[in-house]
């Protein structure tokens, strides 16, 4: 599968959010035209493989923070719903929602915030080579106190001190950022958020690679088997 990113000098990702969900329209009107008659399983494996690929490529370098652009993506795993389905004429209120969730198809805004998480948490292991963390990663300072937002209902405040929360054991200290292309750039974002949740909603520490080297498999220092 080869798909572009498009980069603009700002770094807005409006353009690039534009051409994949052209691309992955494309797809879902193929898959309709010629797996109209296939089991439901079969063209919800469809749309996982060809269209939602398309969709979550690369994304933990432009998941979108534009509500517009958030929605565009939305729009497309909508649609695809009433492929899976097969349910066109559908119109009462959260319909599709309710066929995505049969689906188990969770929101794309929701697994690409989760794929960020699994990317920091396997940088703060060492486990990408390219990012180190102790180049891109400060632990943040201890805290006493836990800022929660108050939540009332069908609202959440939000203050000032709230981004620089953090909530857990394994927080990290957040850049300083002065441009909204910054500030929700991966790594100003994530940390953010991911200083939010608290130990238990933190993602467990991925297992490290097993070493080359095991001693219980080391050579003697002659290099031969000794008899």
């Amino acid at each position: 599968m080869l798909v572009h990113q498009y980069y603009s000098d700002d770094l807005n990702w409006s353009s690039h959010i534009s051409n994949i969900c052209r691309k992955a329209g494309s797809t879902v009107g193929f898959l309709r035209r010629n797996l109209r008659n296939c089991p439901q399983e079969c063209r919800r494996l469809a749309y996982i493989t060809l269209v939602r690929s398309t969709l979550e490529y690369g994304t933990t370098v432009w998941d979108p923070y534009l509500r517009r652009d958030i929605e565009r993506l939305e729009r497309v795993q909508r649609q695809a719903a009433g492929f899976i389905t097969r349910d066109y004429k559908s119109r009462s209120p959260g319909c599709v929602s309710d066929m995505l969730k049969n689906l188990n198809l969770p929101p794309l805004e929701e697994r690409r915030r989760q794929l960020r998480f699994n990317f920091l948490n396997r940088i703060s292991e060492g486990l990408i080579p390219a990012l180190p963390p102790d180049k891109f990663l400060t632990p943040a300072a201890s805290r006493r106190r836990r800022v929660i937002p108050t939540r009332f209902q069908g609202y959440e405040s939000s203050n000032i001190i709230e981004r620089q929360a953090v909530n857990n054991t394994r927080g990290f200290r957040i850049p300083t950022c002065k441009t909204d292309q910054y500030k929700n750039s991966f790594f100003e974002r994530t940390i953010a958020e991911w200083n939010q949740l608290s130990d238990a909603d933190l993602p467990a520490r991925p297992a490290q690679p097993a070493s080359a080297a095991s001693s219980a498999l080391r050579l003697p220092s002659s290099g031969l088997p000794q008899h």
